[in-house]
């Protein structure tokens, strides 16, 4: 065991003699934020105590028993106050916690493609949502990996208002620029060394996706197909349109839309800041690929 202050290298069962230093154990304590009791140890060299709960990403955290359910609650429909209300802490205690929480989902994430195969299909595609408001539109570029389902990124980027609010966005908001490309690029770099070179990548038929594609898989198979929107009858009943090639990617923009509470279309619940929306996603992509998908 090594002492985290002085950095003395010695297991907990050595005895301390003359000379020498040694780590040894040194009663233990409750912590009240999740009642669990955590084993002290001292250390003979530098003559401090300390325990292995300083190594935790939650060390001196308070209520982090409410750390899982909150992940849970936020990848299923329920908004930030709702699940405040939910837990019994206050909204501002979520959203301060809303940024640790994506940080631990990214890096578990970052180690999930580390250990897992080199990916041979996977599907792209962008979902539109907005800042605020309708005249600032978003672009979410979503990669999945065709088999298992399993989302192995994400990247939100800004993006210009089309159609007829775009005239209203400019005299308003002035001219946004679209990073659409940027966002595709960033996604499309980290997820090089976890692809295989061959692998098979399908898109819609946007413009633009080709020459991204063949810059950084320039030996992969990629098709671009026309995907298939499901058309929804009486009762709510979704329609059988016949094989959608793009079936994965579009069930998949379909969960994000239901699952997270900003992301669906009729909802007072926006994003106000496209820094959270990312952060929303790391923490939805880690529910959806440890338990949605398991």
């Amino acid at each position: 065991m090594k002492c985290p202050h002085c950095g003395d290298h010695h297991h907990a069962k050595h005895r301390h003699q003359k000379g020498t230093s040694a780590v040894q154990k040194h009663g233990h304590y409750r912590r009240k934020s999740d009642s669990r009791f955590i084993q002290r140890y001292f250390c003979h060299q530098c003559q401090r105590t300390f325990s292995l709960a300083i190594h935790d990403p939650a060390y001196r955290q308070k209520k982090r028993r409410i750390n899982h359910p909150l992940k849970v609650l936020l990848a299923s429909s329920v908004s930030m106050r709702r699940a405040a209300k939910i837990l019994g802490v206050s909204r501002h205690t979520v959203a301060k916690r809303l940024p640790f929480l994506a940080q631990l989902c990214r890096d578990r994430h970052a180690q999930f493609l580390d250990q897992s195969p080199a990916i041979r299909h996977l599907q792209l595609d962008e979902l539109h949502t907005i800042d605020h408001t309708k005249l600032k539109p978003l672009a979410v570029a979503v990669a999945v990996c065709a088999k298992g389902r399993k989302i192995l990124g994400v990247e939100v980027s800004s993006m210009p208002a089309t159609g007829p609010l775009a005239t209203k966005s400019r005299q308003k908001y002035g001219p946004r620029p679209d990073r659409r490309r940027q966002g595709l690029q960033q996604l499309l770099a980290r997820l090089v060394s976890h692809v295989d070179h061959h692998a098979k990548i399908d898109t819609d038929s946007h413009p633009y996706y080709r020459a991204l594609i063949s810059r950084y898989f320039p030996q992969s198979a990629y098709r671009q197909v026309l995907g298939k929107k499901a058309a929804v009858a009486g009762q709510e009943q979704v329609q059988n349109k016949g094989h959608d090639p793009l079936f994965v990617i579009n069930h998949t923009m379909a969960m994000l839309r239901a699952n997270i509470n900003r992301l669906v279309r009729r909802t007072w619940c926006t994003t106000k800041d496209p820094t959270r929306l990312a952060d929303h996603l790391a923490i939805y992509m880690s529910v959806h690929n440890q338990m949605l998908t398991a």
